[in-house]
């Protein structure tokens, strides 16, 4: 600290951060210094794509009375919110200190129970009360009163408050145990916090465990890793607690009961249940029926009570198990459930939008990994939820305290009806439907066994367009695909199109969110094509002005926009960012084929989009094919780096410095311009241990060599010690 506050008026701060070096820099306020010091950039709380430095605010400020005049009187004003990003605005003298020595934010008991640990194996300087002593491979610290038993095994180092006893043939290891606490004969604690006046029974099992005062564990009882037993709580004899559970001040476990909820969700480093506005997991095992309740529960506490709620789902046996739970759920905190079934996921998005919903979820079997269901949550627009809501939803799932109603206040369930209806009338009176009709379009469609079938055959019946579909049934069984089984589905959607002369291919995503083309000589368009055309088309004829394009767009379509006195609005990768964005734009244009036409709906709606790139092919009057062959070649390369979790701040400050004279954006990771067809992007996957590299360049050998030199820069960082 005394050092932070000479740099401080050395530099003649108002304000200054304490920072430190995070290992995992996403839990905390995220800070970028310059060489100098002075904060460039500050992300409360940022996902891996805000992630520029692995330096962060440590809570610890040195303020100028400067700095507090700025905080408006009576007002919720907050320090990290929005006064260090208002002082950043107004460049006003705003400096981050990188302190030395240990740091560790304990606001979390598993942070807690770490900063414990350091303690006993030496990584923290800290003067410890009581005498020592060393036998064999233990250290013990031992205040005064403090009494142990004939052969007691102790490894590591052992830290007993005063008056503590430790009963004949105990084991500890790596253990601090508060005043007054009593551990019976025979009783085995390993890696545990154990406050004042606890009482351990006789052969009773503790691990990485913490345990709050007064805390009693029955005798044979057991404790698992993880878990928390808070204050005056009581362990019943030959009890099982855990893997990470939450027992409640002053609760009694049973002699005996087992309570188990093992949250455990992937990954160690991974802390977080969503992915985006998903959460995912293998049903039955890591998704079971009881923690999808849960999940609607603390998301209906996030609502006013009595809000309305739609759940949906698509055709899959385990995705119907996970809804039914789901709205058992929602309606345990009071919401009322509309229950859409099987459904299309626009559809449902639009009923939201449209509806009294505050919100929605959608089951469905992933696209990706046919043993893993996930659970999609819609805010009350029918978009994704953003971050802000889902961590809120996180930590009442993790505490567990979200209120339930009363006796007479669980909520209604009910069964909307002519919600396809309503869809089908408002989506053709958005579209020029004479105009369509009197191209009389010859399609090949691949509902890919997914509920579209249900819903947009209606459609384009009403626009005279003459169709061939293919897995046009449900096929639980079929909604997942392999990158192989996609490839080789469009290759027989193009042949099949060649075959009958159709004007366009159409494939059609199992949730009807995403779609692919295939032109009409039976090519598949490649992304970037596809992305392309779509774009030029509603330049050109569907009043299309202000487009958000995600920074893995090609360089073409940014200058077809302008071409065409345009305006881009660069986005991040993520679902809910291009969601986000859709809000004062008239597209979102995703490079996967997702797309967003904000005047109908501001979420993806692959049958809408469908049939708008067919309003404007009739207004153009070209062919798909001949559109598509005007565009030169789109060379992008895109390789994963591994890096593990705890390296990957330290490598995005690497790449921070090492960019800071070249032109840069930094809209999601950093994405480095050679020139105006010539880019770098590296971006921290949100929940995998690599690195994305994308490069562009005018030719493959050029991109080639661009992604190859920022992998070898990427794998060289994060290597570093």
């Amino acid at each position: 600290i005394t050092r932070a506050a000479e740099f401080h008026r050395a530099r003649g701060a108002i304000a200054t951060l304490v920072l430190a070096r995070a290992d995992n820099p996403m839990d905390y306020g995220v800070v970028d210094v310059d060489a100098e010091g002075r904060v460039r950039s500050f992300h409360e709380k940022p996902d891996w794509s805000e992630v520029l430095s692995d330096t962060v605010n440590t809570g610890i400020y040195i303020l100028e009375p400067a700095a507090l005049r700025r905080i408006p009187e009576k007002t919720n004003f907050d320090f990290s919110k929005d006064l260090y990003p208002q002082m950043l605005r107004e460049r006003a003298a705003l400096f981050g200190h990188v302190a030395e020595g240990y740091w560790r934010d304990i606001g979390n008991i598993e942070e807690y129970r770490r900063a414990h640990d350091d303690i006993l194996r030496g990584r923290v300087k800290i003067r410890l009360r009581g005498e020592r002593r060393t036998t064999g491979r233990c250290t013990i610290w031992g205040e005064r009163g403090a009494m142990i038993g004939r052969e007691v095994r102790c490894r590591g180092t052992v830290l007993l408050g005063a008056n503590v006893e430790v009963g004949a043939g105990a084991a500890l290891e790596n253990v601090i145990i508060g005043p007054g606490t009593k551990i019976g004969p025979g009783a085995d604690v390993r890696g545990t916090v154990l406050w004042e006046n606890c009482r351990v029974g006789p052969s009773a099992r503790i691990s990485e465990a913490v345990c709050g005062t007064g805390v009693k564990i029955g005798a044979g009882a057991a404790i698992r890793e993880r878990t928390i037993v808070a204050d005056n709580a009581e362990v019943g004899a030959r009890a099982v607690v855990g893997p990470n559970v939450k027992v409640w001040p002053d609760k009694v476990v049973e002699e005996r009961a087992a309570l188990t909820h093992s949250l455990i969700w992937g990954e160690a480093w991974e802390r977080s249940l969503f992915t985006g506005a998903r959460v995912s997991g293998v049903p039955n095992f890591e998704l079971t029926p009881e923690i999808a309740a849960r999940l609607a529960g603390a998301y209906g506490a996030t609502l006013d009570r009595g809000a309305f709620v739609a759940t949906s789902r698509d055709s899959d046996r385990a995705s119907r198990m996970i809804n039914r739970a789901l709205m058992t759920g929602f309606m345990s905190v009071g919401c009322a459930v509309e229950d859409l079934q099987v459904m299309p996921i626009p559809v449902v998005r639009h009923a939201v939008h449209h509806g009294k919903e505050a919100g929605g979820i959608h089951v469905r079997r992933s696209p990706f990994d046919p043993k893993v269901v996930d659970i999609l949550f819609f805010d009350a627009d029918g978009r994704d939820l953003p971050p802000g809501k889902t961590q809120s939803i996180e930590r009442l799932f993790a505490r567990e305290d979200f209120p339930r109603a009363g006796p007479d206040g669980t909520g209604d369930l009910n069964f909307p009806t002519r919600v396809v209806d309503r869809y089908q009338q408002d989506f053709l009176s958005h579209v020029a439907r004479e105009r369509i009709a009197e191209r009389r379009f010859n399609l090949v469609l691949d509902y890919a066994y997914g509920t579209t079938v249900n819903v947009l055959p209606g459609i384009l019946g009403a626009l005279d367009a003459d169709s061939v579909s293919l897995d046009a049934y449900a096929a639980p069984g079929r909604l997942s695909r392999s990158d192989e089984e996609f490839i080789s589905g469009l290759q027989r959607l193009g042949g099949i199109v060649r075959s009958i002369g159709a004007d366009v291919g159409l494939w059609i995503d199992p949730g009807g969110e995403v779609i692919h083309l295939v032109d009409d000589t039976g090519r598949p368009l490649t992304p970037d094509i596809a992305q392309l055309a779509v774009v030029d088309l509603a330049l050109q004829h569907l009043g299309v002005r202000k487009v958000a394009l995600p920074v893995t767009t090609a360089a073409a379509v940014a200058e077809c926009v302008r071409a065409h006195g345009g305006e881009v609005v660069w986005t991040k990768t993520e679902h809910h960012a291009m969601m986000a964005s859709a809000t004062g734009v008239d597209m979102v244009a995703g490079a996967r084929g997702e797309l967003i036409y904000s005047h109908f709906l501001p979420a993806y709606d692959g049958m809408f989009a469908a049939v708008r790139l067919l309003e404007a092919l009739a207004l153009d009057g070209r062919r798909l094919s001949e559109l598509a062959g005007e565009y030169r070649p789109i060379h992008k390369k895109q390789e994963r780096v591994a890096c593990p979790w705890g390296r990957k701040g330290a490598v995005m400050r690497r790449l921070m410095e090492s960019t800071e004279n070249e032109e840069r954006q930094l809209v999601d990771g950093v994405k480095i311009w050679r020139d105006e067809r010539t880019w770098a992007l590296v971006i921290p996957h949100s929940d995998k241990p690599y690195f994305v590299v994308t490069a562009e360049a005018p030719d493959e050998a050029g991109a080639a060599a661009l992604v190859h030199e920022y992998t070898r820069k990427v794998e060289r960082w994060r290597d570093e010690t």
